[in-house]
């Protein structure tokens, strides 16, 4: 490979030089080229190094000048996709915010409405208290495989969340699930899609404790950076509030939302649904509404 083709390569990605950088690197290169009477042998081989040298030099020259970029003309830069143009609205609200930190001995109370459409209950208010690091109260015994611990130290870059979000996944996948049992939240996770997974890890983890505002924004940031995930604008939860929701697709007839406070883009729900026809036919077949989250001293208390 020859001088010329390094100094091209090493610069192929800088934008093109002005016009009149070339046309005066050209104008240089034809007067050190014009034939001159009486040359000797060494002076006729020192006018090729020196040709050769002043090539080089001429290239790097208009490769390296780039002129300022016009404004009026410039493109724009990308504005990024519905999910992830959300997920800054909601970063935006929430650096107002303080940033709280709970340590893993914390108890968490949290009231919820919930619809099945397999209980013939219909909606109904539920209490829970969980720890931090996933100790339920004594009269819940299923596991839960969604800890709360994820969020200290998560870091508020997306990417770097995201992969945070994913080692916490796979670890769930593959630890040996009980025997005979059923472990709760686990099923959203473990037999579907990694990135449903993380989907779902993070709905069960807004669900179950109470996340605080700029780490629920660190969350959508992730979440925003999943292939497959859009945005709904209107989605109502199963209190009837509306909202604007993250979803993704968990199988070929079925979604998973996430269900956010369209003013403080806090969260409000979640719901899975099952679409038919090409999503001319859906059904809810599972729902959740936040009402209240408070900390508390210890299990059965309320705020």
């Amino acid at each position: 490979m020859d001088e010329l083709e390094l100094v091209g390569r090493r610069y192929e990605r800088i934008a093109a030089p002005h016009p009149q950088v070339i046309e005066s690197g050209h104008a240089r290169l034809l007067d050190a080229i014009r034939p001159t009477p009486r040359r000797s042998a060494k002076g006729r081989i020192a006018l090729r190094l020196a040709v050769a040298a002043t090539a080089v030099v001429a290239l790097v020259a208009a490769l390296t000048t780039v002129r300022e970029p016009d404004p009026t003309t410039a493109p724009a830069a990308p504005a990024g996709s519905p999910a992830v143009r959300l997920a800054e609205r909601a970063r935006t609200v929430a650096r107002s915010e303080p940033l709280v930190t709970m340590g893993p001995h914390q108890w968490i109370y949290v009231r919820s409405m919930q619809r099945d459409t397999k209980a013939r209950s219909g909606r109904r208010v539920v209490e829970s208290w969980i720890r931090m690091d996933g100790r339920r109260h004594p009269a819940d015994r299923l596991p839960l495989a969604v800890h709360g611990t994820v969020l200290t130290g998560l870091p508020e870059a997306p990417e770097a969340a995201l992969a945070r979000l994913y080692a916490e996944v796979d670890r769930i996948r593959a630890r040996p699930q009980p025997k005979g049992r059923v472990t709760e939240y686990a099923a959203g996770i473990i037999g579907v899609p990694r990135d449903a997974a993380v989907f779902d890890f993070v709905t069960r983890l807004l669900d179950a404790y109470d996340v605080t505002p700029r780490s629920q924004a660190t969350l959508y940031g992730a979440l925003s950076r999943l292939p497959g995930v859009e945005v709904l604008p209107d989605v109502p939860d199963t209190a009837g509030r509306h909202g604007v929701a993250f979803s993704i697709a968990t199988s070929d007839a079925s979604r998973l939302e996430l269900i956010l406070d369209p003013r403080t883009y806090r969260y409000l729900g979640l719901r899975d649904v099952i679409t038919r026809d090409h999503g001319r036919n859906e059904e809810i077949i599972y729902g959740v509404a936040r009402l209240s989250a408070r900390p508390v001293a210890r299990p059965g208390e309320r705020p």
